[in-house]
């Protein structure tokens, strides 16, 4: 069995998962294909690519988080917005790779440790809002989705009318991170997102199709969040608030 698991979601569209936790999804065009995200870069993510398409790929990714940013080692280039550039650089260090080999979780036999807490970092492209990659047939818009970090950026499939948006908005959100934006900043992002043109939308860690309209019930648990509300959350020092099977997690700091 394959460390890294596909699954085909539209005849367009596949996710890819991480056993760590994290998805990746592939849009393939008639000509070209994107990679959005790039998990944890445990195991090969162009040969999996290779059993889904020989198309050339650009590879985008939705922030700069460790669980979806460290596996961009495997491409010489990809397209990130520049307000994560730091971020990324953290989260892609030496010290980081070095805490994910030493996990006790299962890793692929061909995993080779030392190769990996080496990786050379790949060249990184300035994502823009509004920028569209043209992937012959498939038009996949650049979509600002700021707030779970500087610079988490959405994809809109124009055609298909999906909008894919990695961490920035799911039903179990983390608001309390170093550049979280404030929770009132969150839902304004949601509020502008909703006026766009898609129907469903898929997160980064779950590949289930989600309707457009459970994004007005992210707004509400946003909306309804207090400290007195809330319950202590261990990472980061947060405080989660939880309603209707959707959390958010955030600080004093962001509850504003």
């Amino acid at each position: 069995m394959s460390y890294l698991t596909v699954k085909h979601l539209q005849h367009w569209l596949y996710s890819i998962h991480d056993p760590k936790g994290s998805f990746c999804y592939l849009v393939v065009g008639n000509a070209k294909a994107l990679l959005y995200d790039a998990g944890y870069g445990i195991a090969s993510l162009q040969e999996t690519i290779a059993t889904i398409t020989d198309k050339p790929v650009e590879v985008v990714l939705g922030h700069g988080h460790v669980d979806h940013a460290n596996g961009a080692y495997q491409f010489n280039e990809v397209w990130l917005h520049e307000a994560d550039f730091d971020l990324f650089h953290e989260h892609t260090s030496t010290e980081w790779r070095k805490n994910i080999t030493e996990e006790q979780d299962e890793k692929p036999k061909s995993f080779q440790p030392e190769a990996y807490i080496n990786a050379i970092a790949p060249k990184l492209k300035k994502l823009t809002v509004g920028q569209i990659f043209d992937l012959g047939g498939l038009h996949v818009e650049v979509v600002n989705m700021a707030g779970h970090t500087p610079g988490s950026m959405g994809l809109l499939a124009k055609e298909h009318r999906v909008l894919l948006n990695s961490d920035a908005a799911s039903d179990h959100v983390w608001m309390h991170l170093p550049g979280s934006s404030t929770i009132s900043q969150y839902i304004s992002m949601l509020k502008r997102v909703l006026t766009l043109g898609f129907d469903t939308f898929y997160t980064g860690h779950s590949n289930r199709a989600r309707p457009k309209a459970e994004m007005d019930k992210y707004i509400q648990v946003a909306r309804n969040a207090t400290i007195e509300k809330a319950a202590p959350y261990e990472a980061f020092n947060g405080l989660i608030y939880q309603e209707d099977g959707v959390a958010i997690v955030f600080n004093q700091d962001t509850l504003q």
